[in-house]
C-alpha cells in the first residue's frame, strides 16, 4: 500500500489502517429514496466504511445519440437514453441521503459528473470525492473537485500509467493533496481473467505518494476473492458496486454485490487483513512452544558410561528442542562423557567433560 495516509471522514486510510470498503450504489436505488436509504442501512450492518452514489443529469454527461458500451437491454443502444431513467435524484434526494448516513454511522459520497454536481456535494459536507475513470481526463471536474480542498480517489480504468501520472501532476498543481489511485477495468462485467489485480502494485510504485486501491467490476459472484486479492496486494480502498436486488432489469444490479455478497466481501477483507500481519523477522509468541518442543536435540542413541568418548553412532537426533541442537554435533563428538549418560536422555553440555 502506498502513501501515507489520509482522513475521509473520522476514518484514516492508507499504511497500517485497516481496508476502506465502498459499497458502490451508483444508482441502483431506481430512483426510489426509500430503496436508497435501504441501501444505506443494508451497506451499513454489512460492514462497509461508505456507501457512494452517482450524482449527474444525462443532458450533462453525454450526447443523445453517444453508444454505450455495457451490457444493458435499452432498446435505443443509447448512453443517454439509460442515464436519463436513473437521473431523477436531485439535491433534496442527496440532502436525505447523506442525513441517513451520518444517523446509520457510515460515511457518505457520491461520484459528481457535472461542476453542478460537484458544487451540490460539497455543500452537503461530503469528505472526500471519488471521479470515475472515465472522466480520468475532464480537467474541468478535476479543478471544480480539486478547489473543494476534500481528498480525491480517482479509477484508472482504460488508462494508460502515463495519463494517470498526468492526472496525479495535474490535481497537485491544482492542491489537492489526498489522493486514492483505484485500479480498475473498465468493462461490465469484468471477466476475471481481466482483472489484473497485479496492476495494483505497479500503480503503487509509479506512484507511491497515493494510496492505492481497486474498484471492481468483476460479477460479485467472486467478490470476495477478488477483494481478498487485492487486499494481499497492497490496496487500501476497495469499492464494489452494491445493490438490494440482483434480479432487478436495468443499471448495474446483475454483477453487483447484494446485502448477504457484501458482508461475506467485508468479512473475508477483515479476515485478510489479520491474516497479512506485518512483515517481520523473528519468532511470534504463539511459536516459541513449538520452538522449543517441535525442534530436535542431540539424544544418547544407547547408554553412554563415564568415560566413554563420544562417537556419531552413540547419538540421536530427537525432539524435544530443550537440550543442545543438533547443529552443535560437532562439539559434541569427540568428548567424554563426565557421567553415565542414560538412553534415550537428553545430552546436556554438563553431561560432557
Amino acid at each position: 500500500m502506498a502513501g501515507s495516509g489520509f482522513a475521509i471522514g473520522s476514518r484514516r486510510v492508507g499504511e497500517g489502517e485497516p481496508t476502506y470498503v465502498i459499497a458502490e450504489g451508483g444508482v441502483n436505488h431506481r430512483c426510489r429514496l426509500d430503496l436508497a436509504l435501504e441501501m444505506v442501512r443494508e451497506a451499513r450492518q454489512a460492514g462497509a466504511d461508505a456507501i457512494k452514489f452517482q450524482t449527474y443529469k444525462a443532458g450533462k454527461i453525454v450526447t443523445r445519440w453517444a453508444e454505450r458500451y455495457w451490457e444493458d437491454d435499452e432498446p435505443s443502444g443509447t448512453q443517454y437514453a439509460i442515464f436519463k431513467r436513473s437521473d431523477r435524484f436531485g439535491p433534496d434526494e442527496f440532502r436525505r441521503l447523506a442525513e441517513a448516513c451520518v444517523e446509520e454511522g457510515i460515511a457518505f459520497l457520491s461520484t459528481p459528473f457535472d461542476l453542478e454536481a460537484v458544487a451540490m456535494l460539497d455543500g452537503l459536507g461530503m469528505p472526500a470525492f471519488k471521479i470515475a475513470s472515465a472522466d480520468l481526463t475532464d480537467a474541468p471536474l478535476l479543478e471544480r473537485v480539486a478547489a473543494t480542498g476534500k481528498p480525491v480517489l480517482q479509477s484508472t480504468g482504460a488508462a494508460m500509467l502515463q495519463e494517470v501520472g498526468a492526472w496525479l501532476a495535474r490535481a497537485r498543481n491544482l492542491g489537492v493533496r489526498d489522493v486514492g489511485l483505484l485500479h480498475c477495468v473498465l468493462c461490465y462485467p469484468t471477466a476475471v481473467e481481466d482483472a489484473n489485480l497485479r496492476r495494483i502494485a505497479r500503480i503503487a510504485e509509479w506512484f507511491p505518494e497515493a494510496v492505492v486501491g481497486l474498484s471492481d467490476h468483476t460479477d460479485a459472484a467472486v467478490a470476495s476473492e477478488v477483494a481478498v486479492a487485492a487486499v494481499a496486494l497492497g490496496a487500501g480502498i476497495v469499492e464494489k458496486h452494491f445493490t438490494l436486488n440482483r434480479d432487478w432489469p436495468g443499471d448495474d444490479h446483475y454483477h453487483s454485490a447484494d446485502p448477504a455478497m457484501l458482508a461475506r466481501m467485508v468479512e473475508a477483507v477483515r479476515t485478510a487483513e489479520r491474516a497479512l500481519g506485518a512483515a517481520y523477522d523473528g519468532v511470534l509468541a504463539c511459536e516459541e512452544r513449538s520452538r522449543q518442543y517441535a525442534r530436535r536435540s542431540i539424544i544418547a542413541a544407547r547408554l553412554i558410561r563415564t568415560g566413554e568418548t563420544v562417537r556419531p553412532e552413540m547419538l540421536i537426533m530427537k525432539r524435544p528442542g530443550t537440550g543442545i541442537p543438533p547443529t552443535e554435533i560437532d562439539r559434541v563428538v569427540g568428548r567424554k562423557a563426565a557421567r553415565d549418560i542414560a538412553e534415550d536422555a537428553t545430552i546436556e553440555w554438563d553431561d560432557l567433560a
